[in-house]
């Protein structure tokens, strides 16, 4: 089996990190148990709210006060100094919490 060449493996990661760049949050949805964005480009993508030690533990009236920051980049809840960044769920990461 060939291996990638070092070049191939380069233009991967930068496809990769320009299309984390790309992506802006339209419009969102949060439940109990998961957050979902609905991305300009189509797509919709989420996490469960577990991920989030501050989300599973907010009142539905404290999940639902978000605001959309970074031209879309990424969500904020300021009663609960949480934030989420599209990227952090397209990368499947959870709370370092």
């Amino acid at each position: 089996m060939q291996q990638p060449s070092e070049t191939t493996e380069r233009l991967t990661r930068q496809m990769l990190e320009d299309e984390l760049e790309r992506a802006r949050i339209r419009r969102v949805e949060v439940t109990a148990d998961m957050l979902t964005l609905y991305l300009d480009d189509g797509r919709m993508v989420g996490m469960p709210t577990g991920w989030s030690p501050r989300l599973t533990n907010a009142s539905d009236a404290e999940r639902q006060h978000f605001e959309i920051i970074g031209h879309g980049t990424g969500l904020h809840w300021p009663d609960l100094d949480e934030y989420v960044s599209v990227r952090s769920i397209l990368l499947g990461r959870r709370s370092a919490e």
